[in-house]
């Protein structure tokens, strides 16, 4: 029974990617800035790293960009499987090595691994021989990737919410939760208990204080 809390965690995970690909494709590419729209699975990717570290970012992050890959992209299978895994690599391990892990600093941080996640797109596409993602020039480039860095702040608070969910180990939450209050119960019942011999102490002497 030890790989149930691993199945459901993946389990959660692929109904978020499902989530994330429907959104995408029903809202996401109709709302656009300057012809420009979401890429929900790269924030996906983001925060898998965000929220989980190293390794969920880079697992997470290559089952978002496969499916990108597979639905969303005209290019090459694998290229933003390739872009997406590290760059959920690289948000993980700047949260396990630099970072603090608050969810405040998700917009920040989203916006800034999305910036990453459009670069190496395009990078890696470029080496693999697809010339029409550098076609529109530098400018085109730059401007991609802070419109898509403000879609990414803006989504960034329930993006990183839903992946802390799907990514949560119940046995990790339950020791993390339940031992505190478990302790906090405990140290209540003992400072109760010397009430009743304080309490019989006082009776006795106002007893022999009335004799």
């Amino acid at each position: 029974m030890s790989f149930a809390p691993e199945a459901k965690k993946v389990l959660k995970v692929f109904v978020l990617l499902v989530l994330g690909i429907f959104l995408q494709t029903t809202f996401g590419n109709d709302l656009r800035v300057d012809d420009v729209a979401p890429d929900f699975m790269l924030l996906l990717a983001v925060c898998a790293g965000y929220v989980g570290g190293p390794d969920d970012g880079a697992v997470i992050g290559f089952a978002c960009g496969l499916l990108s890959d597979l639905f969303l992209q005209s290019t090459p299978v694998g290229l933003s499987a390739l872009a997406f895994c590290l760059v959920g690599f690289s948000v993980g391990w700047a949260r396990a090595n630099v970072l603090r892990p608050r969810l405040l600093l998700a917009p920040v941080l989203a916006a800034a691994g999305t910036m990453l996640g459009v670069v190496l797109f395009v990078v890696i596409g470029y080496v693999v021989g697809q010339q029409q993602l550098v076609a529109p020039g530098d400018r085109w480039l730059v401007e991609l990737a802070l419109v898509e860095a403000l879609f990414a702040a803006v989504f960034a608070l329930p993006a990183a919410v839903l992946m802390a969910w799907a990514t949560q180990r119940p046995s990790a939450s339950s020791t993390s939760v339940g031992l505190p209050v478990t302790a906090s119960v405990m140290e209540a019942s003992g400072r109760r208990r010397p009430l009743g011999p304080v309490r019989s102490r006082r009776r006795r002497r106002v007893r022999a204080r009335v004799r």
